[in-house]
């Protein structure tokens, strides 16, 4: 069963589409208000359902900091139905918008089928805390926002995020990017490491050296290199 995020301070709005749902193949998680959806969202969320105009803080508050942590789809369901709030939406990284009132059955179609697409890329999906790598479309995200890496940066860390806790030897990196028939030194491993923990920033520590070997990448943990 999929599990999707409703975030809405109507409750009658969240009874019908909570009475729809759960009869079928997608569980809603319900939060009134943006800040209990806030707390609630996490990296098994696959979809999550966004009114704007809430108490606190409003949806699009909301959307930017879910965009800031995690990649799940979000469709917007709004009355404010003009184009600069549909525009505005899409900007902050909204992935479908749809007006009220709408038919429960047609949120549910779309919910399905943006939960099913989720599910045949996952596995050349992941993330790593504030790192996301789409290795289909070779692009990193750190912090929400596209990382720009060479083709050998790019390389590199897909070939660490692919073995994440794993001592990985120069010798062995260098096979595995540059192939077997390159003649360089092993130090070119250390210094595409150098650039490649340049780009990360304060996430370049996820790099651990190990001395006179070679690397461990080990996430969201905060060693020192």
């Amino acid at each position: 069963m999929y599990k999707i995020l409703l975030i809405e301070d109507d409750l009658d709005i969240r009874n019908i589409i909570v009475k729809y749902f759960d009869k079928r193949h997608i569980q809603v998680i319900e939060a009134s208000d943006g800040h209990m959806g806030l707390s609630l969202m996490n990296k098994d969320i696959q979809l999550v359902l966004l009114d704007i105009m809430m108490p606190g803080i409003d949806g699009y508050e909301v959307c930017q900091q879910i965009r800031y942590h995690y990649q799940s789809p979000i469709i917007f369901i709004s009355a404010l139905s003009d184009e600069d709030n549909q525009l505005k939406a899409f900007e902050l990284g909204a992935d479908d918008f749809i007006t009220k009132p709408f038919l429960p059955s047609v949120l549910y179609a779309k919910c399905l089928a943006i939960c099913k697409r989720q599910d045949s890329n996952s596995s050349n999906y992941k993330t790593f805390s504030h790192i996301q790598i789409d290795y289909n479309n070779h692009e990193v995200l750190l912090d929400g926002q596209v990382l720009e890496l060479t083709h050998k940066e790019y390389l590199l860390l897909e070939y660490f995020t692919k073995h994440p806790h794993q001592l990985l030897e120069r010798e062995q990196i260098l096979d595995a990017i540059w192939g077997y028939d390159y003649y360089g030194q092993a130090r070119a491993v250390d210094t595409y490491v150098k650039k490649l923990r340049k780009k990360l920033g304060k996430y370049g520590n996820y790099i651990e050296t190990v001395f006179k070997v070679g690397y461990v990448f080990k996430e969201g943990e905060n060693h020192e290199t």
